[in-house]
């Protein structure tokens, strides 16, 4: 797979400190949704293959590079059982659940997305670095911006955006939090979040509100100052398809002018948590996700000790914090 040797070899030759990384290239069919069967022959056998002839090395991070499978559907639809390829990956492992993410940005067979995700961690990294920090170098990544208006048929359920601030300020009592919660939405951009500086992480209901499916690179959201090491989560159900499905999606968030962004990456965020497939009210938890992120834990923990469903997707570098 073109792309995907591509991505990897850019990953390998520019993130700081990976050049050494352990590489498994392995045949598999180019989808968005594979079989069990497919999944166990194609990944999880040459994975298993590989562990079985290194039995010195138990990887606690993997990452999947663009053109691996996203989710594994018993049925057409998923609707009969399944998971995301990483869940699948990270729980057949005995002695061992790695933490699995993503680098897998990009429509229409492109590595830009790609390209630019890892040129920002080449940016921020040093030759000495394996856990890259923005804030450790004087970064202004300070502002947390949590946003619970959303649509009546929605309000029933908890307020993710509440539960994000306190996972926050229970790490850090003196955080920046600005929230909003208006239910239910009185439409327009009225009662929502649509500008802030200096961002940490952001939270909202976006298709589940006015906000839509194209806020991320409509204009409806926008940032200024240091706001490109973030990370982002969504109260939607299929925000990790590649497929647009009629909700905001994370190719979006990691795409040219995301969060205004002039014509550049320099808005877009460093993590993302997703599903490949209706969690079934499963999100993500917002307070660990958050919390964990404002008290410096790398972004594969955060995103993993977050997770709620087998649906779950993490997309970014695993060893990143705050």
């Amino acid at each position: 797979m073109t792309n995907s040797a591509f991505v990897k070899d850019y990953y390998l030759a520019n993130r700081p400190l990976v050049r050494g990384a352990n590489v498994l290239p392995i045949d598999c069919t180019n989808a968005e949704t594979i079989t069990p069967l497919t999944f166990t022959n194609q990944i999880l056998t040459p994975f298993l293959g590989w562990l079985a002839t290194n039995p010195t090395k138990h990887p606690q991070y993997i990452i999947l590079f663009p053109e691996i499978p996203s989710a594994v559907c018993v049925g057409l639809d998923c609707a009969n059982g399944g998971s995301s390829v990483s869940y699948g990956l990270s729980t057949s492992m005995s002695g061992i659940q790695p933490f699995i993410t993503s680098i897998n940005m990009g429509l229409f067979d492109t590595t830009n997305d790609c390209v630019h995700y890892i040129d920002k961690l080449k940016s921020f990294g040093t030759n000495n670095q394996v856990l890259i920090s923005a804030s450790a170098g004087v970064y202004g990544n300070t502002n947390y911006y949590f946003d619970d208006t959303r649509n009546l048929d929605v309000a029933s359920y908890p307020n993710a955006g509440g539960a994000a601030r306190s996972g926050v300020l229970a790490a850090n009592p003196m955080a920046s939090v600005t929230y909003s919660n208006v239910v239910p939405d009185p439409g327009g951009l009225q009662g929502h979040i649509t500008t802030g500086s200096n961002v940490a992480g952001y939270l909202s209901w976006s298709a589940h509100s006015a906000l839509g499916s194209s806020y991320a690179t409509n204009g409806y959201v926008t940032w200024s100052g240091s706001s490109g090491w973030w990370i982002i989560e969504t109260i939607e159900s299929f925000n990790g398809l590649r497929e647009y499905g009629g909700q905001a999606f994370f190719l979006q968030w990691f795409s040219l002018g995301a969060f205004g962004g002039t014509n550049n990456y320099s808005k877009t965020p460093v993590g993302a948590v997703s599903h490949v497939y209706e969690p079934g009210g499963n999100w993500n938890d917002p307070a660990t996700y958050f919390g964990l992120w404002e008290a410096r834990k790398n972004f594969g923990i955060c995103a993993w000790n977050s997770r709620r469903t087998p649906y779950f997707q993490a997309v970014g570098d695993p060893l990143v914090t705050k």
